[in-house]
């Protein structure tokens, strides 16, 4: 065990160097293209610019963290800073994640509605703004009120449970649920509505339109060349057909002419119910990531807090049965002046089969601790390369700028 962990402590320091730098080159790349106008004409992206900006601000102040290691700077006030930083960053990216959530299921389930909001913006830079300041206040009042010791934070158990609901426990649920009901009422609209499959038709039925006036001009022309053949017949039959003929023929420019403009008003419309369903997998996609690798971080913590809150409740619970035990055989306060440790003595001596079991746990546990937070960190570096992946007009643009 303590091999392992030696490997992990030797391998943290690069790592974490590593997946933040290509990180805060993935952030700063990703505000760039999402500020662009050819990106935000249709989508209001000022949430995911956000995002952006949190991830990069989580990326610098880990460079920064590992740094003030390697060169053991422990002044108390730089480590409240990063800790503000990181408490920060970790609070807004599950605020933000959960925001565009939100958005893309009103896009899906209410379509009018999210037209609407859509063009009111500044309803979203409200909401960021409040999650902004009210994460600002937050984690200034969680570093001021809580102790550091060599750069190692001790919070509260009042912090501890609130900074846990905050930044996982609410949000994650909401995230969670959210994108279950938006896959559910994509599959079924898929089910019930066979229309949404029309964008994959689309150029077979305007190959079979094209086909069908062709073959109507074709019998206009046959029509055309029987009737000059044909005289003698009388007259009045002549009269007849050439008036039929003439009916069909304004008929059937009636019809050419009012097929196209209603065709292009449908590919729009299947042109922007397309984009928009990119869009809500790919949005998908990032949420569910976000949900997977810091999930196990967060559930790992909590865990290692219940347990230590636990030993240590059942340690005080052993040394106040001693006290009593020597207040009923008449033992008095010197004795525990003048034997400060016999105390711990007794409670390591009653737990000695119990402790032997849970330090090898401990040590288990502690390396899964330390996996499951270097994989944490991979969800501030990621988002970048789920856009470039999933996001068609993202992936567009980006060439089309680096190909200048």
């Amino acid at each position: 065990m303590n091999y392992i962990q030696n490997v992990l402590m030797q391998i943290s320091i690069p790592y974490i160097i590593i997946v933040s730098l290509v990180g805060i080159a993935g952030n700063v790349i990703t505000i760039f293209m999402l500020s662009k106008r050819s990106l935000t004409k249709n989508f209001n992206n000022c949430t995911l610019i956000a995002l952006a900006i949190t991830d990069l601000l989580f990326n610098l102040a880990l460079v920064s963290r590992c740094l003030s290691d390697l060169m053991e700077l422990n002044s108390d006030s730089f480590c409240r800073l990063l800790s503000f930083l990181s408490h920060l960053a970790e609070l807004l990216s599950p605020c933000f994640t959960v925001h565009f959530t939100v958005q893309r299921f009103i896009a899906v389930r209410f379509p009018l509605s999210a037209f609407i909001e859509r063009k009111n913006h500044f309803l979203h830079y409200l909401i960021v703004i409040l999650f902004i300041l009210f994460g600002i206040s937050y984690c200034l009042a969680l570093t001021k009120m809580n102790l550091y010791e060599h750069c190692q934070e001790e919070l509260y158990l009042d912090w501890f449970l609130s900074d846990a609901l905050s930044s996982f426990v609410i949000p994650f649920t909401v995230i969670a649920v959210l994108n279950l009901l938006i896959i559910f009422h994509l599959k079924k609209t898929c089910q019930d509505n066979p229309q949404v499959s029309f964008s994959k038709r689309s150029k077979r039925d305007f190959l079979s339109l094209d086909t069908s006036r062709k073959s109507i001009a074709s019998y206009d022309s046959a029509s055309q060349s029987k009737l000059s053949e044909t005289t003698t017949a009388p007259i009045i039959k002549n009269t007849k057909y050439r008036f039929s003929t003439s009916e069909e023929m304004k008929d059937h420019h009636l019809n050419v002419a009012y097929a196209p403009r209603h065709t292009p008003s449908i590919r729009s419309t299947t042109r922007s119910h397309a984009q928009s369903h990119r869009v809500t997998r790919m949005l998908i996609l990032v949420s569910t990531c976000f949900l997977l690798l810091n999930a196990p971080s967060h559930i790992c913590t909590i865990t290692l807090k219940v347990y230590t809150l636990k030993k240590s409740q059942l340690f005080n619970n052993t040394v106040q049965n001693y006290i009593r035990q020597m207040n009923v055989s008449n033992g008095t306060a010197s004795v525990l002046a003048e034997n400060p440790n016999l105390i711990l003595k007794m409670a390591m001596r009653a737990g000695e089969n119990k402790s032997v079991i849970n330090v090898n746990f401990f040590h288990i546990f502690y390396i899964v601790v330390i996996i499951s937070q270097h994989i944490s960190y991979l969800s501030y570096s990621i988002n970048f390369f789920l856009y470039s992946f999933c996001g068609m007009k993202f992936r567009q643009e980006l060439v089309k700028y680096l190909s200048r």
